[in-house]
């Protein structure tokens, strides 16, 4: 009887581990939707604001999600948010790296929307010049697929405060730096730019833990997007 109670146990503990290791895969390597053939195809291309880690339900409360919902079945909106990547190639973990860069150019996307910079403001990871470079250099290549008018980059959100601190090392006062980059970019490579940090800065309440947009965030953020493409 012991025995049994303990391979009970034991195998319990195994599933639990199991589902722990699940969850953790599903979260910091998601697999994003195939394209779905017959509609034009939106790739919105980002860090954890991206994939949604602020709600329970990406699928459902992300703002890809909502942007779906916004702009309607004749387009299919593509989420390939990778949580704490950074889009320097130096950074702790660069986005291009990992395999859902190389699935987005294995599908026939009509418009990128991009927003890296959030992860490259932390203190280990921040290099202004690098930061400059690199996001040019990934914009370029996207804009070489298409053309420029296929490409958006987005400026990130703002990061508030929390308990007198922003959350998970984001500094802010690099991500005001790289604002101005991000104008510079734009202009150079002639791609539009969407503003979510001037539209966000007045509303921390659309943020539970300061950097990552809740459901409500989510929605608005959906909505601005959809008044600009």
């Amino acid at each position: 009887m012991k025995k049994a109670v303990i391979g009970t146990a034991a195998g319990a503990l195994a599933l639990i581990s199991l589902s722990g290791v699940y969850q953790w895969r599903k979260a910091w390597y998601p697999i994003p939707a195939k394209a779905k053939k017959g509609r034009k195809h939106i790739a919105c291309i980002g860090d954890s604001i991206t994939f949604g880690a602020g709600v329970k339900n990406q699928k459902k409360d992300s703002y890809p999600a909502y942007l779906q919902k916004e702009l309607g079945e004749t387009v299919q909106v593509i989420n390939y948010g990778l949580s704490g990547r950074t889009v320097c190639i130096d950074g702790d973990w660069p986005y291009t790296k990992e395999k859902n860069y190389k699935r987005i150019f294995n599908t026939d996307i009509d418009l990128y929307i991009v927003m890296l910079g959030t992860n490259d403001s932390k203190p280990y990871n921040w290099d202004g010049e690098n930061y400059e470079k690199d996001l040019k250099t990934f914009l370029n290549r996207f804009a070489g697929l298409k053309g420029k008018d296929a490409v958006i980059v987005m400026k990130p959100p703002k990061a508030f405060e929390v308990n007198g601190t922003v959350q998970y090392d984001i500094l802010e006062e690099n991500i005001l730096k790289e604002l101005d980059m991000i104008d510079h970019i734009s202009e150079e490579l002639g791609i539009r730019v969407i503003d979510l940090h001037s539209y966000t800065e007045n509303h921390p309440e659309w943020f539970g833990d300061g950097v990552h947009p809740n459901a409500e965030g989510n929605r608005n953020i959906a909505e601005f997007i959809a008044e600009h493409i």
